[in-house]
């Protein structure tokens, strides 16, 4: 055995000590019992709205690390560019309520995900498949909220002080929204092709993307503007590894924007499969200039469609999900792969998958980093059941990425953050069509 196999096999059994116990969730089993999750659905055709939203500041001090390259290897952070937040629309039908939560984050660490998920029921009475917890995947936000060996290497060293306060201001910014909720009429608007031009595949040049833009709007008397949610699919990658600033990237000018038209409203963005999609260099001469851009770009064409399509006075909320078994665990160190045994030791074993439904548009959160051929994939087989849909990517905890069996014998980067192997993106899709068809 040579001397560099047996540093790989002690690297290897580093990483389980570092990061094995923190990585598992605790005891959960699949949900094979769909009767009982399909009981969580409650119909109420005709049912008026109430809407709340709250906007709080998440910036954590500066010299905290940035997540998001591993290139920055944990250094602090030297200023802010621009605030990040969180942001939270509260939505109710009289029977059910959901939680809509975007943060100004790479992503949430499953281990940091369930804790916050369950603070959040505990605190409001909402239950798990009601709470949708998504980073906008901003790759300039705070760092310092994961523990282990392997998380330290992107999110630098973990503060148990810097997530504390993260967690405490999504806990105030959910009791603000919840505690404001007024009734509301909504509206929905979507264009196909509206960012065509605008954002490229960054694996395979010339290659598929999402080029379509979705705006969600909540009015509680004609203008007053209570919300509004901009759904699109790009990396927020437009500030480099060189930047040491904290900053929402594009999604911040976007979300920036959109509340300066609607004055008193909150923006919230969720991505969606952006796995190997990213915003084109072309808009701009510079990152800064390619940030403002991008972000003003999205903000005119969401408040186009949004000033185009007409309220709605009732809305229809149903909510339901349940857990999933997760496939083993194929995690390789260089070309050494790790037994499976012990990936379970550092990945979780099984997910929580939920949906939301608005007058039958389907809310779909997505706990792994779709690649674009898997969410337009999953969006057009849900438009063959007949049902419209947003995708929100980063939700609910992060559990790599999810790629086409193609895509992973590639060995592309994408392929290389796989955590379950080539079949992962297509299970996790029919989990979702199985989850969305017990909606009716």
């Amino acid at each position: 055995m040579t001397p560099r196999v047996l540093r790989l096999i002690l690297f290897s059994l580093l990483c389980v000590f570092f990061s094995g116990c923190v990585m598992r969730p605790a005891g959960r089993g699949p949900a094979t019992e769909f009767d009982r999750i399909r009981e969580q659905i409650r119909v109420h055709p005709g049912s008026a709205l109430s809407a709340g939203a709250a906007k709080v500041e998440i910036t954590p001090p500066v010299g905290t690390p940035l997540a998001g390259y591993a290139k920055r290897r944990g250094k602090p952070s030297t200023g802010i560019r621009d605030p990040l937040y969180v942001r939270t629309l509260a939505l109710s039908d009289g029977e059910d309520t959901l939680l809509l939560i975007s943060a100004d984050l790479l992503v949430f660490p499953q281990p940091l995900a369930e804790r916050i998920l369950q603070r959040i029921s505990e605190e409001s009475g909402v239950p798990r498949q009601g709470i949708i917890l998504a980073a906008t995947h901003t790759h300039s936000g705070a760092g310092s909220i994961a523990t282990g060996f392997l998380h330290e290497q992107v999110f630098g060293r973990y503060s148990s002080k810097v997530e504390e306060g993260i967690l405490s201001r999504i806990l105030w910014s959910v009791r603000q929204a919840l505690e404001n909720r007024k009734p509301v009429q909504w509206s929905r608007a979507e264009e196909g092709s509206l960012l065509a031009g605008f954002v490229e595949n960054r694996a395979l040049p010339g290659g598929p993307v999402d080029s379509s833009l979705s705006v969600l709007l909540f009015s509680a008397e004609p203008g007053e503007v209570k919300a509004v949610v901009v759904n699109a699919t790009a990396h927020p990658t437009l500030l480099d590894s060189q930047d040491m600033r904290f900053s929402a990237d594009y999604p911040g000018e976007l979300c920036r924007k959109m509340e300066e038209a609607y004055p008193g409203a909150v923006c919230l963005f969720f991505n969606g499969a952006a796995g190997d999609e990213r915003p084109r260099d072309a808009i701009g001469a510079t990152a800064e200039e390619r940030v403002q851009r991008f972000g003003v770009l999205l903000a005119e064409a969401a408040t186009a469609l949004a000033s185009r399509a007409p309220l709605e006075p009732k809305g229809d909320l149903a909510v339901w999900g349940g857990w999933f078994d997760l496939p083993d665990p194929q995690i390789r160190l260089g070309p050494i792969p790790l037994h499976p045994e012990i990936g379970k030791r550092m990945r979780p074993t099984a997910v929580f998958l939920n949906m939301a439904a608005l007058e039958g548009m389907l809310l779909v959160p997505l706990p792994a980093e779709l690649t674009v051929d898997l969410g337009t994939a999953l969006k057009r087989k849900l438009a063959e059941k007949g049902n419209r849909s947003l995708l929100l990517g980063y939700a609910n905890g992060y559990l790599g990425y999810a790629v086409t069996p193609q895509q992973y014998a590639s060995g592309s980067y994408e392929a290389g953050m796989t955590w379950y192997g080539a079949d992962f993106g297509q299970q996790l899709e029919n989990d979702l069509l199985l989850l969305s068809g017990l909606y009716e």
